[in-house]
Order: C-alpha cells, then structure tokens, then sequence
C-alpha cells in the first residue's frame, strides 16, 4: 500500500531490549517534520526499544517561523490527516506490528486523541496514545467515545498560554472527558510553559521568541529533571501497554 506521504522510521540505537511487534506513530508539531520531531522518535524509540515511524502531513513543507507553521497548520485538513494515518496503521498492521501507540506534540498531540477517536468508532482501535500538551477540537473528534481498548497517558505544563488547546483549563477539560476511561493519567508539570519537552537549541531559542518559557532561565539545564520525569512515565507507559 502506497502512502500519500513520506514515512520516517526509527529504530532503538540503545542496548534496550526490543519490544517486538509492537510500534508508536510520532506526530509532528505545527513547525512539520523537522531535527526536534525526528530526535523524540529516535529517543522514544531509544527508551522503549520500540519501531517508531513518523508521517510527513505537511508533505515536504516545515515551518521556520511562528507565522509560516501557523499557516501550515491551519491549512492542514484534519479530516483528511486521520484517514491518511488510518493508513498508516492498516500499514503497521499488514506489516506485522499488532500493538500500535502514538504519540504527538503539540498539533500531533491533539492528533494522537483524533487518531485514537476515529480508529475506535472504525472499531479497530490503537492500544496506547500519548498527547503531549495538545488537544483536538471537541465538535470533530469527540474523545468520549474512546473505551477501554485505549490507554491514554497525557501530559501539559501547569503554565501553558495556549487557552482552550493546551492550557491547565483544557487538560482538566480532557480529563474530565476521559473519566469514564479505566487508564488514564493526565500529568500536570505546574512549572512548565508549552513544549517544555524540546530542548534543542533550535526549540529553546523559539519556546523563548514565543514565551513558552522564560527567556531568564536556561530551559536545557534548569528543565532537565522535569523532562526526565516525563520520559520515564512516557517509556513505562508504552512498554506496559504494548508488550
């Protein structure tokens, strides 16, 4: 089956044990498949010992400003976006990989839950999603009617800007939308702005331009142990659910 878009693929550099048939689709955020998307997949790949891909949704475009990844985004037919990581899912699958997780930052956060949503009411859901300080559109993709089959491990910064995506009002609003779920953790990082996961210098000189974080602090240094608590929540969480 041929995708209508380029599909990156990681697999573990680590002497981690490989967890076999198992893989985590990464999706991008609003900047598109630049050095910071495709680090995470080598590093979730890396920490679970799990085959990671990444889908191009932009298609070859990347943003390099704030102004040229919000028109990408908005551009973006998130209708369209989910049929297309349908596909590859039903790729995973035809390939072998019976445990499917995602994961997404941002933009890809909120697409992870989509993702999840839709491939539960198609009836062949995904088993592990992992939104990272985003949230999709409650009148698209209505995440209620995710069940048990799908375990969710979210996480946001308790001082995140993004009213309504990504905020503290918007992780409680998923939480409270997920409370019929049996696994489900929401993790807040009270400290945090957006994107606190980033921590190239690229990200960090955009985080700051943005006023994700304080331009007064040195987020690689200062925001390690919070990173390294997320990480490790992040890798035992796919390795449980999709051993």
């Amino acid at each position: 089956m041929s995708l209508p878009f380029a599909l990156l693929k990681f697999n573990p550099k680590s002497a981690v044990k490989k967890v076999e048939g198992a893989a985590i689709i990464v999706l991008q955020e609003w900047w598109g498949i630049n050095d910071t998307i495709k680090s995470h997949a080598q590093h979730i790949s890396d920490l679970t010992g799990i085959h990671t891909v990444v889908p191009d949704l932009y298609k070859g475009k990347v943003g390099l400003t704030a102004e040229e990844a919000s028109h990408l985004m908005n551009n973006l037919d998130w209708k369209v976006a989910i049929q297309e990581l349908e596909q590859v899912v039903k790729q995973l699958r035809d390939q072998g990989y019976t445990k499917i997780g995602a994961q997404g930052f941002c933009m890809g956060g909120a697409l992870t839950l989509a993702l999840a949503t839709d491939a539960t009411l198609a009836g062949a859901p995904i088993q592990a999603v992992v939104p990272c300080y985003g949230t999709p559109p409650a009148d698209a993709f209505d995440v209620t009617k995710l069940t048990d089959a799908t375990a969710v491990q979210g996480h946001f910064g308790g001082k995140d800007n993004l009213a309504g995506f990504s905020d503290a009002a918007a992780a409680d609003a998923l939480e409270k939308r997920l409370a019929h779920l049996k696994d489900c953790t929401i993790y807040r990082y009270p400290e945090q702005g957006h994107a606190f996961l980033n921590d190239d210098d690229w990200a960090i000189s955009k985080r700051k331009e943005l006023g994700f974080v304080s331009k007064d602090i040195d987020p690689k240094a200062d925001e390690q142990s919070v990173r390294d608590l997320a990480w490790t929540r992040i890798m035992g969480f796919f390795v449980s659910r999709l051993q």
